[in-house]
């Protein structure tokens, strides 16, 4: 998966799975007609065995013709920098065990340190493969095949 890239998806769910990815959307959008138009030809003994798992991340039940899918772009999903947070939560335990006297536990910590901080938890996680895999999907758009002048009912 590649931050930028397109995808297709038989519905506008919240869960985008299937395997297929484009570099440009007008490569997902002709690969989802032709899918769905060969899909539509099919009889249902055909159909029954024709996955649109990978292409489209559905697997139809009642072989119905399909006329619309849905491709929307890959954003990768950054990893968080929670350091001010992590930082309050060791201060407030310290605080917790003392009193008083560790009321202004971390409170000079500088921005510099913070950053190194943060590179230190980024590099962790990256070289123990902790960055996160998942992605959102931005721009969606329902295709209709019919609306392509080759594809007829």
């Amino acid at each position: 998966m590649k931050h930028g890239q397109w995808m297709l998806n038989g519905t506008d769910g919240e869960r985008w799975g299937a395997f297929e990815r484009f570099d440009t959307k007008e490569e997902a959008i002709i690969y989802g007609v032709e899918l769905l138009t060969e899909y539509n030809s099919l009889d249902d003994d055909e159909r029954r065995d024709y996955d649109l798992s990978d292409g489209l991340n559905m697997r139809p039940l009642d072989y119905e013709n399909i006329y619309t899918f849905f491709v929307g772009q890959i954003e990768e999903v950054g990893f968080p920098n929670e350091v001010d947070t992590l930082l309050e939560n060791i201060a407030q335990c310290v605080y917790d065990e003392v009193g008083e006297c560790g009321e202004e536990y971390l409170n000079d910590v500088t921005q510099e340190h913070k950053e190194q901080l943060s590179d230190l938890i980024y590099e962790w996680a990256k070289q123990r493969d902790y960055l996160p895999a998942c992605f959102k999907i931005e721009m969606v758009e329902e295709i209709d095949i019919r609306s392509f002048e080759e594809v007829a009912e």
